[in-house]
């Protein structure tokens, strides 16, 4: 049953009264401009979504990254973006257009995107793009390996992908236990239930192997005040992959 008028504007209403109640300068979105007293508490982790746009710490990640390095999002004809969350697709998509970029979305899962894609076997000419971007993705894909091997094979030579994933830095070794399967295990074992593995740093010798040049971006890179004002994780690498 469709939900009634009140029902649909209340969220809003709340919204806009917790954006004026935490009106602040302690922390700062990049994405939408929007400044905090602290960002709103997520169900798993306190400080982590912009009252305003909804940004989680990785979207901001991102976000600087990119207002540190323009030409990413200059030079592209062509992007291709997975499992785009509404945060950075509202971002992206009228840049896009404003440049010209052909962006297009993608997801197992057709509803809401451009093309329903399995990661593990894309349905896309070799060189399909000039950049990639696959965001809290591959910890869901059950072999990671052909996964990777197929972001290779559709980023054009000289673009870029942008791969990031849930990390553990304080483990030496990708965790993966194939009779970890119940959600309550998962979510122990992997943080959410949809969970397949939690990847540590040695993510970037599986990109390695799977043909990628990776750069390694930490939160630190990303300006001197970043994980306070941003409100980024410590853990909000992000891997830059040509």
């Amino acid at each position: 049953m469709p939900a009634s008028l009140p029902q649909r504007i209340a969220p809003a209403v709340r919204r806009r009264v917790d954006i004026v109640r935490h009106r602040g300068s302690a922390v700062a979105c990049p994405l939408c401009g929007g400044r905090f007293d602290r960002f709103k508490d997520a169900w798993n982790r306190p400080d982590a979504l912009c009252w305003r746009c909804g940004s989680h710490e990785r979207h901001r990640a991102q976000w600087l990254l990119f207002e540190r390095r323009p030409q990413l999002l200059r030079e592209p004809r062509s992007l291709l973006h997975f499992a785009p969350e509404w945060t950075m697709r509202e971002r992206i998509a009228p840049i896009a257009l404003d440049r010209g970029i052909r962006y297009l979305t993608a997801d197992l899962d057709p509803t809401g995107v451009d093309l329903r894609l399995d990661l593990m076997d894309l349905a896309l000419p070799d060189d399909a793009f000039d950049a990639v971007m696959c965001s809290h993705v591959l910890e869901h894909v059950p072999d990671d390996a052909a996964a990777m091997r197929e972001l290779r094979r559709v980023t054009r030579p000289g673009g870029w992908c942008l791969v990031m994933v849930p990390l553990d830095v304080t483990r030496a070794d990708t965790y993966e236990d194939p009779s970890v399967v119940t959600p309550e295990a998962r979510r122990r074992e992997f943080l959410q239930d949809d969970h397949v593995r939690l990847y540590a740093p040695d993510i970037v010798d599986r990109l390695a192997t799977a043909g990628f040049a990776v750069e390694t971006v930490r939160p630190q890179d990303l300006g001197a005040d970043a994980i306070r004002r941003a409100g980024l994780l410590p853990a909000d690498w992000v891997f830059l992959c040509g």
